[in-house]
């Protein structure tokens, strides 16, 4: 088994929330193109990720506007799409001291929060490491691990400085060379669907 053969097979083994589940060139969804996903929660029920590199064209002020909000930071910071469940709904990954309901912590400082209260709060004083997602993806009971063991993800460690890039479109590369695995290796391989 050459080495590439051996990293990927590894890679697809491990699978436990927080992980950075990282699509495979040959995914054709369109929702998961190269995308980088933070897996957010994985269990015997399902599994719920957040898509961490998809900016879409919806700035922070547009956004906060169209909820009645004033946001009080830089206004052109881009909105993410998060997936394509719920995407009437806002997810914020941020790292601050903000506790407010349906708040949870995923790792380390990294805390993702999914009420209207806490929207209304973090936008009032961002932090300076915050992101909005609209939707999330979402897996039903084996779903995932079945993807994950047929090819169409990586897993690897989640690393919260990765999640708030400067350029979200380095980040499917930059997540796949922390991997210690070339891009062109992987869209060359024998890897699946």
């Amino acid at each position: 088994m050459d080495p590439l053969s051996f990293l990927l097979m590894v890679e697809r083994l491990t699978l436990s929330s927080p992980a950075f589940l990282v699509a495979v060139p040959q995914l054709v969804d369109p929702n998961f193109h190269r995308a980088v996903v933070l897996l957010v929660e994985h269990g015997e029920q399902g599994s719920m990720g957040i898509v961490v590199n998809r900016p879409i064209e919806l700035d922070m002020g547009e956004f906060c506007a169209s909820q009645s909000l004033d946001f009080f930071g830089d206004s052109s910071n881009k909105v993410y799409q998060g997936g394509p469940v719920q995407t009437d709904r806002a997810f914020l990954l941020h790292q601050s001291d903000h506790e407010g309901p349906e708040t949870e912590p995923v790792m380390g400082q990294v805390k993702l929060s999914y009420s209207l209260e806490s929207l209304e709060q973090i936008v009032q004083t961002p932090p300076p490491r915050f992101r909005v997602f609209l939707g999330y993806a979402g897996w039903g009971e084996g779903q995932l691990a079945e993807e994950v063991t047929s090819g169409a993800w990586l897993v690897c460690h989640a690393d919260p400085g990765v999640l708030y890039m400067r350029d979200p479109d380095k980040m499917w590369e930059s997540v796949i060379r922390s991997m210690g695995i070339e891009p062109v290796q992987l869209m060359h391989s024998g890897v699946v669907h």
